[in-house]
């Protein structure tokens, strides 16, 4: 579903759904302090063994960007926040809704520092030479998104998940991904260990987030 595009600083950006997996509201596990994780639903890489397989395909709920964002404000004054941590899926893949999240963030809570988990690498985001759902953009207007969305980070993940080379330093699930710090709030050492969380609601559901340093659960 598409709305009107707006014109703010940058590129134009389509107020496109949000096709959300989940949201957690404080997490440990996913970057520098108490953050909350917004995990998009979709992802085309196909990585092999991924830690979140329920991820992959392009079907759940559209929500509009604004209710994601009262939730990421809400969860932001009860827990009081480092920061947002966007993971998935593959964020990149809805490089459009990704913008407009940040930007949304950005007015409302500029204290927030800003995260993203990425299986592609950073030469292919740099080149455009990446996928978006439900749209075909060249690469050039790819490429504005990511320079766009690379000016609100302050840190990301970026590269596939590759299981046959395990990897134990922060943030970073296999030996061939890199940790770019995009601004001067952080440095490696802020990271912390890999570890993994696990939350259980009052309806019993549990939720896993974080890093299988002792393997995978299936």
């Amino acid at each position: 579903m598409r709305a009107n595009i707006l014109i703010r600083n940058g590129p134009a950006v389509s107020e496109a759904t949000v096709l959300l997996h989940a949201m957690i509201p404080a997490s440990r596990a996913n970057g520098p302090g108490l953050r909350a994780v917004v995990f998009f639903q979709g992802c085309t890489l196909g990585c092999e063994k991924c830690f979140n397989p329920t991820t992959h395909v392009f079907q759940g709920v559209e929500v509009a960007p604004e209710k994601v964002v009262e939730a990421l404000v809400e969860a932001h004054r009860e827990h009081v926040l480092e920061g947002i941590t966007f993971s998935g899926g593959e964020p990149m893949q809805q490089a459009e809704s990704l913008l407009a999240l940040m930007r949304n963030l950005r007015s409302r809570a500029p204290e927030l520092s800003f995260g993203m988990f990425s299986g592609y690498t950073e030469r292919e985001l740099d080149e455009g030479r990446y996928a978006i759902w439900h749209c075909k953009l060249e690469a050039q207007k790819k490429r504005s998104l990511w320079e766009a969305i690379r000016a609100h980070l302050d840190f990301a993940v970026l590269g596939r998940f590759n299981y046959l080379r395990p990897g134990t330093a922060p943030l970073r699930s296999s030996r061939n991904q890199v940790l770019r710090l995009f601004s001067n709030r952080y440095s490696e050492a802020d990271l912390g260990e890999q570890f993994v969380e696990v939350s259980i609601h009052e309806d019993g559901r549990a939720e896993v987030t974080g890093f299988p340093v002792l393997g995978l659960p299936w």
